[in-house]
This record gives structure tokens, sequence and C-alpha cells, in this order.
């Protein structure tokens, strides 16, 4: 498989790799058919499609929420195919669903401590970089997170 960044004339190892992934929700329906992706250190990828091409699957499935029926996904060279989503919170990994995303009763603050469970160490180093990027955050930390808006919640 070629290195990625080949474009831009810097090539990088890649981080993460998708290769040739076939995955479903029903059996013997796969909803990905020989996929494969790369993304290097530092690099933003989109994943365009209409409804239903299967991004989400896409993603679900390298992250261990849906079953790989084939193909490899590949952290660090790490064969994590068989890996449940759990299990992958430890290697820095973690899929942040598009509703749903918070823990709704909880306030801003102890969500945020939620992401450091963990290694609940952390926390304040975390909260003082993560204040810095969403001040937005920071001013509602002792708000219910049920009660922000969506773009406050993805920043969540």
């Amino acid at each position: 498989m070629a290195k990625t960044g080949e474009t831009t004339g810097i090539v990088k190892d890649p981080l993460l790799i998708a290769d040739s992934l076939e995955a479903g929700y029903v059996p013997g329906v796969n909803i990905l058919n020989d996929c494969s992706l790369e993304l290097a250190e530092g690099e933003l990828v989109a994943i365009i499609g209409p409804n239903g091409a299967g991004k989400s699957t896409l993603l679900k499935a390298m992250f261990g929420l849906v079953e790989v029926r084939s193909g490899s996904v590949r952290l660090r060279g790490e064969d994590i195919t068989s890996l449940k989503a759990h299990s992958l919170v430890s290697r820095g990994i973690g899929y942040v669903p598009q509703n749903n995303n918070v823990f709704q009763t909880l306030t801003v603050r102890e969500n945020m401590e939620m992401g450091t469970f963990l290694n609940p160490k952390t926390f304040k180093d975390r909260y003082e970089v993560v204040g810095a990027m969403f001040p937005r955050l920071v001013e509602r930390a002792g708000q219910r997170a049920g009660s922000l808006s969506g773009g406050e919640r993805q920043m969540l």
C-alpha cells in the first residue's frame, strides 16, 4: 500500500489504515465492500457521500463498533481489527456519534471529567487546554450538557 501524502511530496507512515474492509449490520449483507482508507498523523480527511453510502459504518467498523467481516484495521502498525471499542480507548481512539453525544444529565464539567476516566490525574491540565480552545465550555461548566446547542455539544 502506498504511503500517504504522495500528492504533497511529504511521505509519512500512516497512523491509521483500513484495508479492504467488508462490514455490515445484517448477516450476509455488507454495507462496506472492499473499502480502504489511510490517515497520516496530523492529516485531516473528509469522508463524503450520500445518506446510506456507509460513511458512519466505515467509522464504526474501524473503531470496534461494527464487526469487520473481511479486511483489517491497523493503528501505528498494530492490527486492531478484532478489538472492541472499550479496548481502543487506552490507545487514544474514541467514536463520538452524531446524536446523543453527551451525557445529558451531567454538567459540562462532569462530561469533560468522563473523558479522563482512565487517568483522572490529567483532568486539570486537559481542562485548561480544552478551555483555551473552547472558552464557551468553561462559561457553561456548571450547566447541564443536555441544554447545550448542537454546536456546543460537538465542542464538548
